[in-house]
């Protein structure tokens, strides 16, 4: 069954998006976060990270959860 949630692909647009809106050039140790609480699927919560490392996006953190997050650990942030 597919999932239907924000994944590391996506995160990666919106942390570059959000770099180039504030004019930030990504640079190493750069780390974002996204955490929701889909409505349907099986998981109550998924918590997603990203890092800059060089060049590159790397996922540091994935985590599906059986418990919702309070709403104001969700959306997305910088970290």
């Amino acid at each position: 069954m597919p999932c239907d949630h924000i994944g590391p692909a996506e995160l990666i647009e919106m942390a570059e998006a959000d770099l180039r809106k504030r004019n930030v050039v990504p640079s190493d140790g750069m780390r974002f976060r996204w955490s929701e609480n889909p409505v349907d699927g099986m998981w109550a919560s998924i918590v997603t990270e990203i890092e800059r490392r060089g060049e590159q996006w790397i996922v540091t953190r994935l985590d599906r959860n059986r418990e919702p997050l309070a709403g104001g650990e969700t959306g997305f942030r910088a970290l």
